[in-house]
Order: structure tokens, then sequence, then C-alpha cells
């Protein structure tokens, strides 16, 4: 644990560093941002046995070769990925582990540094949403880390080179088309009416959300749609509760950030665009999470802009506003932080290395 405490404590460091003492100068801000994720890197490709679904992601790149081409079980971008990896690279699991590292930590961080005001304020809310820092990467997170690079594309409206990055990610993992609509979701704008008519169909999309994702499962888990269900009717007593839960977090933060939308400038356009992409992450997770916790995930494409969001935010608050969203930025993080830590026993703790093989 006390591995993970340090990086948090370091994340924590940085960003106080770039809110009060650095004046955001991008050079010095681009040297920390390399410094911190070239130890994420080598935390996330050095470890051995920790992290989610370690055995089957272990078990699956070491047996691929045994398995016929189409049919290995997960999405063909990610077969392919690991069969090429092993042809040219290296057959060993840690070399792959390091090249899912670089290629989340770096495809993030650019666009961190490229899109928000303060890029090690936003590595700490990202540490915060994910308890490496989004460095131990599966599957699904090499795709979220491409639909967060889709952002620039998105902002300058070149629908083909994101539509190709799309089908890049869902070709990895299954669930990114879900944020396909984000595309279109940039330019909307909210009225009143626009905005009953969003609750009406949450409502009624959350009462016939066994159905959908009866219907479309398959988009978070090859073949596990069927399996997730029975577990979601078996295990979960009271879904709404888990559902409450999660959303607590996700409307305080909307709070801090619906005040800043307005429609105006170009300036104003991204802002509001990736509110709009923040919103519809809490509609899906609105809809989805009741079945079973494990269809939050399909949410987190979206869930991820947080971190360029409440950034914005800040940087637009006045002096007093910023005090407020820093006390309740702060204090969430580390009560998420604790949570992780507590719920994540066996999985990233203890955190163990291939040298203690």
């Amino acid at each position: 644990m006390a591995i993970y405490l340090v990086l948090y404590l370091n994340f924590f460091l940085l960003a106080n560093f770039e809110l009060f003492l650095a004046g955001r100068k991008r050079i010095v801000t681009l040297f920390l941002m390399a410094t911190i994720g070239f130890i994420v890197i080598l935390i996330a490709g050095l470890r051995w046995n920790t992290g989610t679904d370690w055995g089957n992601y272990l078990y699956y790149f070491t047996q691929i070769d045994n398995r016929p081409f189409g049919n290995s079980g997960m999405e063909i971008g990610y077969e392919v990925l690991v069969r090429s990896f092993k042809t040219l690279v290296s057959s060993d699991p840690t070399p792959f582990l390091f090249f899912c590292a670089i290629f989340i930590v770096s495809t993030t961080y650019f666009t961190l540094f490229k899109y928000s005001p303060f890029p090690l304020f936003s590595l700490f809310l990202l540490i915060s949403y994910s308890l490496v820092g989004s460095g131990f990467g599966v599957r699904q997170d090499l795709a979220i880390a491409l639909s967060f690079l889709s952002i620039m594309f998105i902002k300058e409206r070149e629908f083909y080179k994101f539509a190709i990055i799309m089908v890049l990610a869902a070709l990895i993992h299954n669930s990114s088309l879900i944020f396909f609509p984000a595309y279109f979701l940039y330019n909307f704008k909210w009225t009143v009416l626009n905005t009953i008519l969003i609750v009406v169909v949450v409502i009624v999309c959350v009462l016939m959300s066994e159905t959908i994702m009866q219907t479309f499962g398959s988009m978070v888990s090859e073949n596990k749609a069927e399996t997730y269900l029975e577990m979601g009717m078996e295990t979960t007593k009271n879904p709404y509760t888990t559902l409450a839960k999660g959303l607590s977090g996700r409307f305080l933060f909307l709070l801090i950030v619906i005040g800043f939308v307005k429609y105006g400038t170009e300036k104003d356009d991204f802002y509001n665009g990736v509110f709009n992409i923040y919103v519809f992450g809490i509609i899906i997770y609105t809809i989805f999470s009741p079945i079973n916790l494990i269809f939050s995930r399909l949410a987190r494409p979206y869930d991820i802009f947080q971190i360029i969001l409440l950034p914005m935010a800040y940087y637009q608050a006045k002096r007093s506003y910023k005090v407020v969203i820093i006390l309740i930025l702060f204090a969430f993080s580390f009560l998420k932080f604790s949570t992780f830590v507590r719920d994540d026993e066996e999985v990233y703790i203890p955190y163990k290395t291939i040298l203690s093989q």
C-alpha cells in the first residue's frame, strides 16, 4: 500500500505546485509530467500478479498461440495486438505491460498537456479517478486512452479522423462504441425543453435498463453480458443504493461545473462540449448501473473527461470560488483514495513486481 500512498502524495504535491507556485510555466509542467509519467510506467510495467483481471490477461497472453485466429475470446483488435507483439517484440508478458503503460500514459498525458489549463492538477484528478493514474492498463484502458485522445478531432470537427480513432478503440474493446455519440453531443445546446426530454428518456431507460443491457450487453465484455446479468440478480439486493452512491460524486462535480456553461465564443464552445460529454456519462451510468456495477464501465469513456472539465471550471472561477472548488475536490479525492485502498485488497494490494516472483 505504501507505494500507492507515495505516488498519490506526489501527484497531490505536483498539483499544488502548479496551482499555487509554478505560474503555469509550460516547460516546467512538461518536465514534471514526463517525470511522473516515467514513474507510473515503471510501476505498471514491473508489476506481477497485481491489477484487475491479472490472471485472465496473463493466461490469455501466454495461451493465445494455441487458439485459432478470430476465436480467442477477446476483441479482434486486442488479439492482433497481442499476437503481433509476441511475434515482433517478445513473448514475455512484462515488455507487453510496459508497452500498454507507455501507450496509455503518453496518450493521456499528451491530451491533458494540450487541453487542460492545469495538466498536473488533471493528473491528480486522474489518480483519484483511477488508483494508479491509468497506468495499469487492460484492453478497456487502451480503448479509453484512444477515446480521450479523440477530443482533438471532436473539437476541430474532423469527423473521419474521429471515426477512425473510434473504430480502432472499438476493435480493442467493444464498449468504445458507446462513445461514438460524443462527436454529436459536443455541439448540443441545453434548453429547458431539451433538459425535460432528456430526463424523461433517462427515466424510461432506467425502467427498461435490463432489456437494453440484454440487447447491447456484449459491448461491456465479450460473451459475459448474461453472466453479469445473473450476478446482478443474485447479489444486488438494492441496486439503487449503489446507484445513489455513484451519482453523489458525479452530481457534486456537476454542481461545480454547470455554472460556467455559456454560449458565445469559440473558447466557450470547448468548455460546453466537454461538459456535454461528461453529462452524457452521468446519463449512461444512471441507465446501466442499477443492473450491476459491472455495467457502470460503459460510462468510463465519458467519466474521464472530468479531469479536463474540473480544471477548466477552476480556471474560470473567481478567487473565492476557487477555494471552494479546491477544498471539495481535495476532500473528495482523499475519500475516494481511502476507498480504493480498502476495496482493492488482493487486486492492487499488496503491490508485487516481477522481481518478487
